[in-house]
């Protein structure tokens, strides 16, 4: 099958990652980047940071910038060919042209917004970010495969909304779940800690997108408690579940192992016995790390604390966008 062409519009943290795990997995995906642009930054713009992040690293790669592509070339001699832009997105060049459209500038999150980017060849657009009017919200691992060929944008949710929605749906479905509330402890991006030193208490999409993907939770029986702090490495995302049935925690942990090696929620989630600490979980391909030592049962309340790389959701993005492009 040949493979499908995408473009992305935005070249901040969420593509950088996206891109460096789309060119590991480009043998065995189904869609192909040829294009990404920019609103700010320009070609060089976009080379010096994927040549000098000090945290997503290339090194696998011999890259090279001529007038308006980056050539990406693999030790097996296989090279990947980028057209780089730096349009506006009303005039943008190669509107039309791919199948795909990856909206990942963060300011384009709304249907009204991306409807104009799906014309000519474009099928889809899929937004990577929350869009509350978006013709499907797909989690994968949790409706991915409810795809509706008929939609022409699709949000992808958030690095929170797929470390929970999937692991829930998981839980009520063998256990129920009669209330829930999670604690999460976000990062932010290296560029902006010499003017964050503090604490800050925001709203999360999860709140809400929680309770629009998943029938039992409701405003009455679900909370997102969510801390942004000064710090650049992964995340904690913490879970709480009241059950409705009563198990012991030991059997819990054997029934999430043995869910999670079924092909639906493969590679989502992974179970480590000991808390070493975020930067262990760095570059993480998981939505969550659940730390055994630390999960318990009190009162048929289940507790688990997990770290995730938020910034490497985008591993959530690829998958979704892989499954998508085989059934367009």
């Amino acid at each position: 099958m040949k493979k499908k062409i995408a473009g992305i519009n935005g070249f901040g943290r969420f593509t950088l990652h996206f891109l460096k795990y789309w060119l590991s997995k480009n043998s065995n995906s189904d869609f192909i980047i040829n294009y990404i642009n920019d609103e700010t930054l320009d070609i060089n713009g976009c080379y010096d940071i994927i040549t000098n992040d000090n945290y997503v690293k290339f090194d696998e790669f011999k890259i090279s910038k001529s007038n308006d592509k980056i050539t990406f070339l693999d030790s097996k001699g296989v090279s990947f060919d980028i057209l780089f832009t730096n349009d506006l997105i009303e005039n943008l060049s190669w509107l039309g042209e791919p199948e795909l459209f990856l909206e990942c500038s963060g300011k384009y999150n709304s249907k009204k917004d991306c409807n104009n980017f799906a014309n000519g060849s474009t099928k889809l657009v899929i937004i990577s970010a929350t869009a509350w009017d978006a013709d499907q919200t797909l989690i994968y691992g949790f409706n991915h495969d409810k795809f509706n060929q008929s939609s022409r944008v699709i949000s992808y949710g958030s690095c929170t909304v797929n470390a929970y929605v999937p692991l829930a749906n998981i839980i009520n479905k063998e256990f129920g779940i009669l209330n829930s509330d999670t604690n999460v402890i976000h990062n932010i991006q290296n560029y902006k800690l010499k003017n964050f030193n503090t604490l800050q208490r925001k709203f999360c999409t999860l709140e809400r997108s929680g309770i629009l993907l998943l029938d039992f939770l409701d405003e009455n029986n679900f909370k997102v408690n969510y801390t942004l702090i000064p710090f650049d490495g992964p995340s904690i995302i913490d879970y709480r579940f009241k059950l409705k049935k009563n198990i012991k925690i030991d059997d819990f942990i054997t029934f999430l192992t043995n869910k999670l090696k079924e092909e639906h929620y493969h590679g989502l989630y992974k179970i480590i016995n000991k808390d070493n600490g975020p930067e262990k979980t760095k570059f993480s391909s998981y939505s969550s790390e659940i730390v055994r030592e630390n999960a318990k049962i009190l009162n048929d309340n289940l507790y688990l604390f997990s770290y995730f790389d938020n910034e490497n959701s985008g591993n959530r993005y690829f998958d979704l966008i892989n499954y998508i492009a085989k059934r367009i």
